[in-house]
């Protein structure tokens, strides 16, 4: 159950606070009359958020194979949440830009810790019992 818990939390946590902060406190630019690339790395981000999230969820009822497999998926989510404002879509060019000051460094700190957290649930899951 210990396993469990260390597993399963930190997902349904991290994911929680990256669904909420670019809604929240690390939101995009407002101004733009067409939306610009930091609308759209938001509500991906949001997107990104909810499903780790939810797979957070699942994993507290899963046997511990599917558990290891779930927090790869939650790794892979990381490193694609990662992506979105840096390479994929970008925020504004604006140096002084609220979304390169606070929701780029934001999802990239949220993302990173969210990372670290399931790679080492993957492999404290993925260790052999030993009786």
């Amino acid at each position: 159950m210990k396993k469990t818990i260390f597993a399963s939390v930190p997902s349904v946590l991290f994911g929680a606070l990256i669904a909420i902060a670019p809604q929240t406190f690390a939101h995009a630019c407002s101004g733009h009359t067409p939306f610009g690339a930091c609308h759209y790395s938001q509500q991906i981000a949001a997107g990104i958020g909810i499903v780790i999230a939810v797979l957070g969820v699942i994993s507290f009822f899963v046997p511990r194979q599917v558990r290891v497999g779930i927090n790869i998926a939650v790794a892979v989510n990381s490193l694609l949440l990662l992506a979105v404002p840096t390479v994929l879509i970008g925020v504004c060019k604006g140096q002084m830009m609220h979304c390169r000051m606070v929701l780029l460094p934001t999802l990239i700190v949220l993302g990173v810790l969210a990372l670290v957290c399931a790679i080492a649930a993957a492999w404290a899951e993925s260790r052999a019992k030993t009786a």
